[in-house]
């Protein structure tokens, strides 16, 4: 696509013809599938980041400034993307080997089995209290074991959506298990 016929449907879209973005997305999805799939080295995951990445590019369409280079631009949003995908990544890791060494320390306490049994109890307690939404959520997630993309496809929302909503469901439930561990 030579720059007259980008900014062309640039100019469409932001007019409100986003019908036209898809020219944009068949022209461009090679080569934004080729610079996540380098970093991520996992093709399953690259779909939902060059989707995320288009999505995020709509999004901020009218930040491109005219004349420039949009497949730079482009590619900029793409390692971006993949770039917070793996420091969200990487987080999550940390949650979970510092609650692997919880339950490592919990194992080697005599007294774990009581303080165990009382957190698995005020554990329940707080989750039947959810909203239904919040409570398949935590299902979807730690019961059924499905990735943040396919929690997304089930809510019908974004990823990073599906990802904030969890953080948020999980810090009620921190703090609904302290009130009850203190209550106890």
């Amino acid at each position: 696509m030579n720059h007259p016929q980008l900014d062309s449907v640039i100019k469409s879209v932001l007019g409100g013809d986003i019908d036209r973005y898809v020219e944009i997305i068949r022209f461009y999805q090679e080569d934004i599938w080729k610079v996540v799939a380098a970093m991520l080295l996992n093709n399953s995951e690259t779909s939902d980041l060059v989707q995320q990445t288009f999505v995020s590019a709509y999004r901020h369409l009218h930040q491109f400034k005219e004349g420039r280079d949009f497949s730079a631009w482009l590619r900029q949003i793409a390692r971006n993307t993949v770039r917070q995908e793996m420091r969200t990544r990487g987080r999550e890791l940390k949650r979970l080997e510092t609650y692997h060494q919880h339950l490592v320390t919990l194992w080697d306490d005599p007294n774990a089995d009581q303080a165990q049994s009382a957190l698995a109890e005020a554990l329940r307690d707080c989750t039947r209290q959810l909203p239904p939404e919040s409570a398949r959520i935590i299902q979807l997630r730690y019961e059924a074991g499905h990735d943040f993309s396919q929690i997304a496809a089930f809510l019908g929302r974004t990823v990073e959506a599906a990802r904030q909503q969890l953080a948020r469901i999980r810090i009620a439930l921190r703090n609904c298990v302290q009130k009850r561990l203190v209550q106890s």
